[in-house]
């Protein structure tokens, strides 16, 4: 049938037929969501959301898991460096000062945090609250000039609106395009807020926080698509705990055949005959007397199946941080080896994406940073550093690597790709969380060693089977 003008109009503005059932319709009447740019949206919540997601972190054991395993696969024991500026003894001096400086004495202003440990609060901070910024501060120590100073998001001032031409929006100043420019602190003292701000050019600040609009310009804690389920589980586990301790009581009435010889409400011995007030206790002999009768309550009913009521709530929230039910349950008791290993490929996608953000937003920030106050410094002598010094910090991030399920599967794999040119031990080595010339280095002082010892015969007759002959028979 053919529609006219008029009812095309009707339909396109006056919302009186919808193409698409979400458009409208009975189950979606009252779908009337708020919108607009992504920071007038976050800005309304942010504040809450972060207090509650700070909350569970504090309570909530899952939380903690989800959390944890995140340190533990994205950071792990470090992202190392790795030079790549086509100078072998070079190459080797700057990645031996970088792990001098990465001790917690030389990077951290407060002298607490380690390089490492700095990277698995960045991780957590920005699960659980959003971001985290980082500030380069220099200190007097001539060797090591550059030392960071960590803030939380919190300390950001809201109350500064303008500076200058630019607005200040949620304590970061931008210019016109909405690039920061500035970032405005609040500054603290031992005993709380000063009520002075303090304003940090963006040169000098790294703000780690995850982009989801272009319009965005503060976070938004990792958890808030997810934070109404987890308060569910918590709500549902402390209720099922409460329900379950309830089924657990056996409740005792001593039934007096003499209420005249009853024990008053606040009396610990029955004046009459002298008897104690009795507590039940496991394996405990009670004398009653004569003509007393006890009665029991038991509660009826059973408790709910938390079991299944647990995983499809953990599974939901799981699924929205990115990651597998068995990675932040530790429950490996419905997988077997297909599950497991397809489990393990998806978390660790998501683990490379946020080894990725990490080595391209603060790793290389920073030792930019580093390499600047170290040529100042005269700790590396390289004169034309600053006409060129790209040249200089050009490196790739080892993180850690990842482990399968059965690992000669993989190490067979590996090998047969090199031997068809698929790869590279250098490659096979990043994956692997390790630096490829390390391991020559070390398997040639190995080989060396068994050489001067006499074994490397032995060695090389190792992998032959039970009655092979030698060669030379």
């Amino acid at each position: 049938m053919q529609v006219s003008v008029w009812e095309t109009l009707k339909m396109r503005f006056l919302g009186k037929r919808n193409g698409y059932d979400a458009g409208g319709g009975r189950d979606s009447d009252n779908w009337t969501p708020v919108d607009g740019r992504a920071e007038d949206i976050n800005a309304m919540s942010r504040d809450t959301i972060r207090h509650r997601a700070r909350d569970l972190e504090r309570n909530a054991d899952y939380v903690e898991a989800s959390i944890l395993a995140m340190e533990r696969n994205v950071v792990g024991s470090g992202i190392r460096l790795d030079c790549k500026i086509d100078h072998p003894e070079l190459e080797k001096k700057i990645e031996r000062l970088w792990e001098s400086w990465c001790h917690a004495e030389n990077c951290d202003v407060t002298g607490r945090l380690c390089f490492c440990e700095i990277l698995k609060i960045a991780v957590r901070r920005m699960m659980v609250d959003g971001g985290l910024l980082i500030v380069a501060s220099y200190s007097g120590n001539k060797r090591f000039p550059l030392q960071l100073q960590i803030k939380e998001v919190d300390e950001l001032d809201s109350s500064v609106l303008f500076h200058g031409k630019n607005q200040v929006v949620g304590g970061i100043e931008v210019n016109s395009f909405n690039k920061p420019v500035a970032y405005h602190f609040t500054v603290y003292d031992t005993f709380g807020e000063t009520g002075r701000t303090v304003r940090i050019p963006a040169d000098r600040v790294i703000y780690l926080n995850k982009i989801k609009r272009t319009s965005q310009v503060r976070e938004i804690s990792g958890f808030s698509n997810v934070l109404s389920r987890l308060r569910d589980l918590n709500q549902f586990l402390n209720a099922v705990s409460v329900k379950e301790r309830m089924l657990a009581c056996l409740a005792v009435f001593i039934k007096k055949v003499n209420a005249a010889l009853g024990l008053g409400r606040n009396q610990k011995i029955n004046k009459a005959t002298g008897a104690k007030k009795q507590k039940l206790a496991p394996g405990m002999i009670m004398e009653l007397e004569a003509g007393d009768e006890i009665q029991v309550v038991n509660p009826s009913g059973q408790a709910s199946n938390a079991k299944d009521m647990t995983t499809i709530l953990q599974r939901s929230y799981s699924a929205g941080l990115g990651l597998s039910y068995e990675a932040t349950s530790r429950d490996m008791s419905q997988v077997n080896y297909s599950s497991a290993r397809q489990n393990l490929i998806e978390d660790r996608e998501t683990y490379k994406e946020w080894q990725h953000y990490l080595s391209e937003h603060l790793c290389r920030k920073v030792y930019i940073w580093w390499m600047e106050s170290c040529v100042m410094a005269k700790s590396l002598d390289i004169p034309d550093y600053f006409t060129n010094p790209e040249k200089y910090t050009e490196c790739k991030w080892i993180a850690k690597g990842m482990s399968w399920i059965d690992p000669v599967k993989e190490v067979n794999a590996n090998r047969i790709a090199m031997e068809t040119n698929q790869t590279t031990l250098q490659e096979v080595a990043a994956e692997q969380g390790k630096d490829w010339r390390a391991i020559l280095e070390q398997r040639a002082k190995e080989k060396q060693l068994m050489k001067e010892l006499g074994l490397e015969e032995s060695n090389e007759n190792k992998g032959k089977s039970a009655g092979e002959p030698d060669d030379e028979e």
